[in-house]
């Protein structure tokens, strides 16, 4: 049998601190914003990327994060929904009754049009496949910023 060795690069290098995150209340944007911040950790300022945590039915912060590197500046609507189905199945599967907080990060020239254009599709896709989305923030080199709601 062959041994794996997993890639110790990318936008994931960090997710050992989810470990102490676990169980945190997130139950407001705020709180989001500075969960999402100190998890994402120094990748805010790398390219961009879309990360995704879940929330219990308890809204508290599960060891679930999936985190997509590359994002596109522009968002499609066939790449909201595909994501958006893909969330309520791992909703279904290990937190029912959960949520999603979604994360725009990187450090890149996005104009406001195209952050709003992701809130957009993300909060259609996501209603759509019947996935709560409890906030959606921008986390970046300066900190972060909640987009939705509002």
């Amino acid at each position: 049998m062959t041994s794996r060795s997993w890639d110790a690069h990318g936008p994931d290098d960090d997710l050992a601190d989810v470990a102490s995150l676990v169980g945190t209340p997130v139950r407001t944007p705020d709180q989001a914003a500075r969960v999402l911040q100190t998890l994402v950790g120094p990748e805010a300022a790398g390219p961009p990327a879309l990360w995704c945590v879940l929330l219990d039915a308890d809204d508290r912060l599960l060891p679930l994060v999936l985190a997509i590197s590359d994002r596109p500046v522009t968002v499609t609507d066939g790449f909201a929904r595909f994501l958006a189905d893909d969330l309520a199945t791992v909703l279904e599967e290990h937190a029912v009754g959960g949520s999603v907080v979604a994360a725009l990060v990187g450090d890149v020239e996005e104009d406001v049009c195209d952050q709003l254009t992701w809130v957009v599709e993300l909060e259609r896709a996501t209603h759509g496949a019947g996935v709560p989305l409890s906030a959606i923030v921008a986390i970046g080199p300066h900190g972060p910023s909640v987009l939705a709601p509002q």
